[in-house]
């Protein structure tokens, strides 16, 4: 995904606000984790196989090698990243 993308810039932005609600002590902030959430997967819905791949890259970086979310990811991310890479070699 281009790092100027348009929707990158707002994705990210949304995590990041998404990570400040959610360790707010403050419960109505909180509960906008929830709205927030919504909005993320209708912003995720506009994502091809190749920028979600770009994006669960990102949410890799959070997790140790040894984890169990590292392998999901990782899984995830070549099956994504393959699919649209066989897609462009056939068009």
């Amino acid at each position: 995904m281009e790092q100027g993308s348009e929707l990158l810039r707002v994705v990210r932005a949304l995590i990041q606000r998404q990570h400040r609600h959610a360790t707010s002590t403050n419960i109505a902030m909180r509960f906008r984790t929830l709205w927030i959430a919504a909005t993320l997967d209708r912003q995720l819905a506009h994502c091809t196989d190749f920028e979600i791949g770009d994006l669960i890259l990102i949410a890799q970086e959070r997790f140790h090698i040894f984890e169990p979310e590292f392998g999901i990811c990782e899984h995830a991310k070549r099956r994504l990243m393959l699919r649209n890479a066989k897609e462009q070699l056939t068009k």
